[in-house]
């Protein structure tokens, strides 16, 4: 699949034979395209010397199985070896990691001075073990008389053993099963040795025959990636902003579908690579909630506990600042203000405002705490909404002071001072401890070399780089990731401008899964405030119906609540960050009352209506008795029902969840306690839970990821640029004037009930 060149010479394995071959291939489209030359000498007549060339094609899966042929043409100065030529054919098939079987017949159709040369053939076996480092082989080699038939004439045996060092063994004993009358069948071998470089190596060895012993050596440059040491000089620098932007196109479904999964695969590679020797992250301004701060930040502690991490902390505040702490070191550059003042929310409550203009809102809720209309029918928060607020704030809160106080080795009273001063200068925020040092961006690379210790140099961001396909035979065991990303709506997810999570999406991307026979275990990846109560349900019924199939282990980021949560509580086991919000188990119907609008802009307005609910949803009146109560029933119906969901999945009395439910938000410390939550930890942690549950290791498997309305396209140079400046031109002044009061946003989730949605999503700015 990748360009490859390597050269060979064996020498004196007949007497004064020299033999050179020169072996090259790469991809051609769906095809491997191979060419080799081989010129052989087996002594000194110029008659018995000849050239071979050979044209390869190939196809397959480059896992599992692999089909080829060739074409043979010989050159010499002997007018019948000239005009030779043959054909072969291969088969590899790789059902499991550990077997790959192969049939090659080689030779065919070849004439010599009219005289059908044999066809071989080559049936071999071959098994790895020790993480693919060990491989054993047996081949039967025959030929066919000339006449299609099958005559073994020796079998081998083959032992090769990679290491992450970078060194190769390998030995092949091949044993005459037959032999000319009164000739032993005394048996001849092949030893190597190689060095190996990520994309280079060398290769010396000895082959003895019964009479004689010759040498071979080689060279290999390759494009994939060897197992081999690296320089271990480089340290990879990763601008977590920029990691995070997902370079998509608004209006085309193009770019990076999971750029925060991305982040998360390759800071999880960077605690594995054994050649990296230190990391660098800039941290700026990132828009990021706890539950995903505090992702990253135990991912980067995990790399940490490997080795040296320092954060370049240039923006942000309180969040980023938590998020740095899980360094070795951090810095800063001189000048910069470290904002460090604690954590806070807030909501602009927009009634007496909205009645000023002649709107309203009818509200019908079922739970006590669900607040998501409150902004927009009172003038300030329920007292249920208050303590909601209060429990969760303090719960974060006191987790972000335990975390800082212990990176930073200070007495958390010390640090709760330290919040309470907010803001500091450079060295200021030295002087108190909260970073190691002040530095310009020039004199980072010597900070890294302090902070590890030895002679280092900065590189760019990290890529980490596959190791050759050959390597790991098979194809591998898939955890899917299903992503519930943004407001959940019915019909196809969207992901230009806004990300909504259409449940038809979301339902395919599940059922695709449970149909997979590559897919082992699926991990639903909740990141979203809920939406539509049908669309949600449609959701969970899926997952339920998934997990007949196989494993289903749900994730929750920032945000996993209502509707995200009524997802999640199919799967058999639900991980959540501990500042995830999640819960707020209720239901809400909210409608605008334009009436007092239209009479101040003098319309009047006339309905015809034909049945007592034909206008449930007109925006220019209020709701009847009779209407109003027939909304109030379908509310409570589906709080019900979203009760006993939750019920069931969670194993729990309905009682005890109805104590936990009635809207309320919980963090994810605080779900967990109640039995909302099973377990606290990241993605990994699910993807590595969901893998044991299909009786694997998280080693083994592979990880595949889709986009919210499928596999996306990842997208660099011009056409990132010019998707970032498309995105810019196609939202209205008005959609970013309100995208920007996060209060705001609640407005694009005005109901949690599908069936009577009064009010088109699409009436106000996108979630960002």
């Amino acid at each position: 699949g990748a360009p490859a060149l390597q050269w060979f010479r064996e020498g004196d394995v007949l007497e004064g034979s020299v033999a050179d071959g020169l072996y090259a291939a790469a991809a051609a489209g769906p095809l491997g395209l191979g060419y080799s030359v081989e010129w052989v000498r087996p002594g000194d007549a110029p008659f018995a010397r000849y050239r071979r060339n050979r044209l390869s094609l190939a196809t397959g899966d480059h896992r599992a199985w692999s089909l080829g042929v060739a074409w043979n043409r010989f050159w010499s100065a002997d007018p019948a070896v000239a005009s030779l030529e043959s054909w072969d054919a291969g088969l590899t098939f790789r059902p499991w990691r550990h077997l790959s079987l192969a049939v090659a017949s080689l030779g065919r159709d070849a004439w010599l001075g009219g005289t059908r040369l044999p066809a071989r053939w080559d049936v071999g076996v071959a098994t790895r073990f020790l993480s693919d480092a060990l491989t054993v082989s047996a081949d039967v080699l025959a030929d066919d008389r000339a006449r299609d038939d099958f005559r073994a004439t020796h079998l081998t045996f083959g032992l090769q053993a990679e290491t992450w060092v970078g060194l190769a063994v390998g030995t092949q004993v091949l044993v005459p099963v037959r032999s000319a009358p009164g000739r032993a069948r005394d048996p001849s071998y092949v030893a190597t040795l190689t060095w190996n470089a990520p994309h280079s190596g060398l290769t010396g060895g000895a082959a003895a025959t019964p009479s004689r012993t010759g040498w071979l050596a080689g060279v290999r440059a390759s494009s994939e990636r060897y197992p081999a040491p690296g320089t271990r000089r480089r340290v990879p620098v990763l601008n977590l902003a920029r990691e995070l932007d997902p370079d998509r196109i608004p209006f085309l479904d193009l770019g990076e579908p999971d750029p925060y999964g991305r982040l998360l695969g390759r800071l999880e590679a960077l605690a594995l690579d054994a050649d990296v020797p230190a990391v660098a992250v800039r941290v700026g301004g990132l828009s990021l909630g706890s539950g995903r701060t505090e992702e990253l930040r135990a991912a980067l502690a995990r790399i940490a506990e490997r080795k040296p991490v320092v954060a370049y902390l240039t923006g942000g505040g309180t969040r980023e600042y938590w998020l740095a702490t899980a360094a070795t070191a951090i810095a800063v550059p001189p000048g910069s203000a470290l904002e460090v003042n604690g954590i806070a929310t807030s909501n602009l409550y927009l009634k007496e405002a909205l009645s000023r203009a002649g709107v309203a809102f009818e509200v019908v809720a079922a739970g006590e705490y669900k607040s998501a209309p409150e902004p927009l029918v009172r003038d300030g928060p329920s007292a249920p909404a208050r303590e909601a607020t209060d429990a969760l704030l303090d719960d974060v809160f006191g987790r972000l002071v335990g975390d800082v106080a212990r990176a930073r080795r200070l007495p958390e009273e010390r640090v709760r001072a330290l919040v309470d001063e907010g803001l500091f200068g450079s060295e200021e925020a030295k002087q108190a401890g909260l970073v190691d040092a002040v530095l310009w961006p020039d004199e980072l690379e010597g900070f890294v070399q302090r902070a590890a210790r030895r002679p280092l140099r900065l590189a760019g961001p990290y890529r980490p780089e596959p190791v050759r396909a050959a390597r790991r035979w098979g194809t591998p065991p898939v955890v899917e990731v299903v992503r519930v990303q943004g407001a959940i709506v019915s019909g196809r997810g969207r992901g230009a401008l806004s990300e909504v999570a259409g449940a038809e999406t979301v339902v395919a991307q599940l059922r695709r899964a449970a149909a997979d026979r590559d897919v082992k275990a699926i991990v639903l990846r909740v990141e979203s405030p809920g939406g539509d109560g049908l669309a949600s349900d449609l959701i969970w019924r899926a997952v339920v119906k998934a997990r007949e199939r196989k494993p289903v282990v749900a994730s929750m980021g920032d945000l996993a609540a209502s509707g995200g949560y009524l997802a999640a509580a199919g799967a058999e086991t639900i991980v959540a960050e501990p500042s995830t919000l999640t819960g707020s188990i209720g239901v809400f119907v909210l409608k605008p009352e334009l009436s007092g609008l239209l009479a101040k802009l003098g319309v009047a307005r006339v309905g015809f209506p034909r049945g007592d609910l034909s206008e449930l949803s007109s925006l220019g009146r209020r709701w009847t008795e009779k209407e109003r109560r027939a909304v109030e029933k379908q509310v409570q119906a589906f709080y019900a029902l979203f009760v006993d969901r939750v019920a069931e999945g969670r194993k729990l009395p309905r009682e005890k969840v109805e104590q936990v439910a009635g809207g309320r938000v919980w963090t994810g410390r605080q779900a967990q306690e109640r039995g909302l939550v099973d377990r606290l930890g990241s993605l990994d942690d699910a993807v590595a839970l969901a893998a044991g549950r299909a009786g694997l290791s998280r080693a083994e498997v592979e990880v595949r990821r889709a986009g919210p309305g499928g596999a996306g396209t990842l997208l660099s140079g011009a056409v990132a640029r010019a998707s970032a400046a498309l995105a810019t031109a196609a939202s209205s002044p008005v959609d970013r004037a309100l995208a920007a009061v996060p209060e705001l946003r609640v407005l694009a989730l005005l109901s949690e009930m599908g069936p009577v949605l009064a009010l088109p999503l699409d009436w106000v700015a996108p979630v960002r």
